[in-house]
Formats: structure tokens, C-alpha cells, sequence
């Protein structure tokens, strides 16, 4: 047998070999994020630091961004996996055709936020200068489980924030809020209040579908993430219980069992 053939054989013999055997897969791609370094990133930033996306068996290269406008124009164009920015720049973005779906939530800046009880204009005008999770569309972007480990990692941030601020806000001292400054921290996507932010922007067309926002809000990513933790062994943290119990999912994918409500039914 000629020494070319052999050798051929070899390596086709090597590589059945090493597809049956269990534990040998091609490792994932790396994840992409872009981010805003500012408090509003901190479930992020954290999540990173704290080593929680590696735990997910995720590898995220954090992309800092200087503005919303050019990580989202980086996402939309595929340049990114996935990332933070501000939420009523990325509703724009969806609205004007990005192929982005937002998974998460972020923080919140609700400093001095007095006048949000009387003032609905003044609320929706802060929530939407917030922070959310985006991920990209289409050919070459996460699949649907990596997202959801990406956002379990995101809520055991969140956990660690509310449960003890001093040791998270010690991994990420940079982005500490400063004197004066109230973050709140959310890592619903929670498509109701983004349907009140675009109802608010105006950003629902006559062309468009009425469930054109629904269909990019990617909700049924977090349910399912929060639903696997609270369903883990032992008592759940009263964080996720929390979270559970405010948490509006789709059919199926409620972690608390309680739909408050079942369908989103397109954009108010």
C-alpha cells in the first residue's frame, strides 16, 4: 500500500475515533461583549470579575464601547455577540431594522428620582437611559443555549450584588456608583417596560407588525435561566424568589408556575 493511502486511512481512522469518544467536542467560540464602562454594566462587569461566565463554561471577551450608538452599530453589523447599552437607543436600533434581540436586563440611574411617583414621562425617560442585554441575529451569532448560560451568569451577578454589595462592589471598584448616585438593578429583559419606552419614543410604524417589539424581546432566554436556578437543589436564594415571583413568562417557561400573563400580544 502506497504510504499517501496509508496515511490517509490513519487520519480517517483517528478522527472516527475521536468523534465516538464522549467529552471530545470543538471548543465554542468565544462571546463577544460590548460594554459601557459605567455603573448601569455592573451585572456585567461583575459576572466577568467574579469569574461567573467561565463557571457557565462561557469565554466572554469584554469590547468596551465609549457611547450606545457604536456598540449597538458593532452588534447589528455582527462585529459583536452580544452586549450592554442603553435601552432606548437599542429600541431605536430595532426599529430601524438591527438584527438584535434584547435578553436581559441592567442598571438603572435613579438618583434624585423623586418625581417619578407623579411623573410617568420622567420614569420612562430614565428607564430608557438604562442598561439591557442585547444579543446579535443571524448567521453566526450565540445560540440559544449559550444566551442562556450567558444570562444565568448575569442573574448569579445580581444575586451576589443584592446579597452582598460590598464584596461585588469590591471586584469592580471602577465602576462603584459615587456619592449621590442610586443604581437599581434588574436582570429582567421585562418586555413590558420596554413596550412602554417605545410606546413613548413613538417607535411602533404602520408597516410594522403589532408584535414587532415582542418578537425581538427574547424573554423566554431568562425565564428558562431563572426557572433552572430556582429549580436547583436546596432552598433558592430569596434574590431569585424575588425575581421568580415578578417575573412575566411566556407559556411553559414561568419559573413560579404563576402566569400572570400568558401572552404578550404585540406592542400597547
Amino acid at each position: 500500500m502506497r504510504p499517501f493511502a496509508l496515511a490517509s486511512i490513519v487520519a480517517v481512522l483517528l478522527a472516527i475515533c475521536l468523534a465516538a469518544r464522549p467529552g471530545i467536542a470543538e471548543a465554542a467560540s468565544p462571546v463577544r461583549f460590548g460594554y459601557l464602562d459605567q455603573p448601569g454594566s455592573a451585572l456585567f462587569l461583575l459576572a466577568d470579575a467574579a469569574s461567573l461566565f467561565k463557571r457557565e463554561g462561557v469565554d466572554v471577551v469584554p469590547v468596551r464601547f465609549a457611547d450606545s450608538a457604536s456598540g449597538l452599530a458593532a452588534l447589528g453589523k455582527g462585529k459583536l455577540d452580544a452586549g450592554c447599552f442603553a435601552a432606548d437607543q437599542a429600541l431605536q436600533a430595532i426599529a430601524r431594522g438591527a438584527a438584535i434581540r434584547i435578553i436581559a436586563g441592567g442598571g438603572t440611574d435613579h438618583s434624585a428620582s423623586v418625581l417619578d411617583e407623579v411623573d410617568a414621562s420622567a420614569r420612562l425617560e430614565r428607564e430608557g437611559s438604562g442598561i439591557l442585554v442585547a444579543a446579535a441575529e443571524g448567521a453566526g451569532a450565540p445560540d440559544r443555549e449559550t444566551l442562556g448560560k450567558v444570562v444565568t451568569a448575569l442573574i448569579k451577578a445580581h444575586v451576589l450584588l443584592q446579597n452582598n454589595p460590598a464584596d461585588a462592589w469590591g471586584r469592580i471598584p471602577h465602576r462603584r456608583p459615587g456619592k449621590g448616585e442610586e443604581f437599581r438593578f434588574d436582570p429582567d429583559p421585562d418586555y413590558w417596560r420596554l413596550a412602554q419606552i417605545w410606546k413613548r419614543l413613538d417607535l411602533q410604524q404602520p408597516a410594522m407588525p403589532r408584535g414587532f417589539l415582542a418578537d425581538h424581546v427574547y424573554d423566554e432566554i431568562y425565564c428558562d435561566a431563572l426557572g433552572d436556578l430556582n429549580d436547583g437543589e436546596g432552598e433558592p436564594d430569596p434574590v431569585l424568589k424575588q425575581l421568580a415571583g415578578k417575573a412575566v413568562c411566556p407559556p411553559d417557561c414561568c419559573p413560579t408556575g404563576k402566569k400572570k400573563r400568558t401572552d404578550k400580544g404585540g406592542t400597547p
